[in-house]
């Protein structure tokens, strides 16, 4: 049974058909479902749209905020001014926090 699988029907192509590319058969499945989706789609096209430059503000607004707490944090820690770090720190990490679960909420809240 098992060599009856593994034997390879040999395909005899006229070779005019082959080098005309008819020998292959063509699918004719189309695929028509209906894709849901909440971002848009990555294209290089869409990359660059306008409709997500908002989403990239606030990517960048996030990361410069995350980047400037941790260079003042690290500067006062430097300079022997750990009170002042350790406030920084905290006031981030609770922003942070607050913001995320915020941005999750209004989420879920705007489907």
């Amino acid at each position: 049974m098992f060599e009856q699988l593994r034997k390879q029907k040999i395909e005899v192509i006229d070779f005019r058909e082959f080098m005309q590319g008819n020998y292959r058969k063509s699918s004719k499945r189309l695929i028509n479902t209906a894709v849901y989706s909440f971002m848009p789609s990555i294209t290089v096209s869409s990359f660059f749209a306008p409709d997500v430059a908002g989403i990239y503000a606030v990517v960048l607004g996030v990361f410069a905020i995350g980047m400037l707490s941790h260079f003042l944090e690290v500067t006062a820690a430097s300079s022997g001014r750990e009170e002042l770090a350790w406030a920084i720190e905290t006031v981030t990490r609770l922003a942070f926090t607050i913001g995320g679960f915020s941005s999750i909420a209004w989420f879920l809240l705007s489907l």
